[in-house]
């Protein structure tokens, strides 16, 4: 009996059409294949970049807003005074103690009960972006003038910042009678500013 691969009667043309479609698959994904993938790939860079593009030019128009902008910020920058004027710690630290017996002097309606009675600054030594100069102040003061000198400080220019505020009531004596001259708190806080160079940095 003789072998044939023919397809059978009336089923040539089918066979032949699946020949075909599996020629055409085999051709495209050996010759066009990677190159439409490639294009693909290349298509949607290019609408990447034209994206880009399109919001740089956008900001590149803005760039004459944000210059216009950028020179107010720092006009107004020039014009606060944030920062302490000197420029080091110790020249800082002596006027920081002198406008505090000022404003002390300024707002105590009796010098006698307001005083200050110590003051010694400290260098932080952590990094900081801004050098701390730090006065660790203790004082005798009534209530209502305290209030005063505390709202003075604390509304002064350049900034100035006030922590570690503590406040204890007592007599003091002395022979055992009890001293009218002194204020009725003893008061004791941290007054800092900042001065424009790093901090911790000796």
């Amino acid at each position: 009996m003789a072998l044939t691969l023919l397809p059978p009667p009336g089923k040539g043309r089918p066979v032949a059409i699946g020949l075909l479609l599996l020629v055409l698959a085999i051709i495209y994904f050996a010759l066009f294949h990677g190159f439409i993938v490639q294009h693909l790939a290349y298509a949607e860079t290019l609408s990447v970049d034209k994206t880009n593009e399109l919001r740089f030019r956008q900001i590149a128009a803005q760039r004459a807003d944000v210059q216009a902008r950028l020179g107010e910020v720092r006009q107004f920058q020039a014009g606060a005074n944030y920062f302490l004027p000197e420029d080091s710690f110790d020249l800082a630290a002596a006027n920081l103690n002198s406008q505090l017996k000022q404003i002390i002097t300024d707002k105590a309606r009796d010098a006698q009960r307001c005083q200050l009675t110590s003051s010694q600054n400290e260098r932080p030594t952590a990094a900081e972006p801004y050098q701390r100069v730090v006065v660790k102040v203790r004082m005798r003061c009534d209530l209502d003038d305290l209030t005063e000198v505390l709202y003075e400080l604390e509304n002064a220019t350049p900034f100035l910042f006030i922590t570690e505020l503590n406040l204890y009531q007592q007599q003091m004596f002395q022979g055992g009678m009890p001293q009218p001259n002194l204020g009725d708190l003893d008061i004791r806080f941290d007054l800092f500013g900042y001065i424009r160079k790093p901090g911790g940095q000796g």
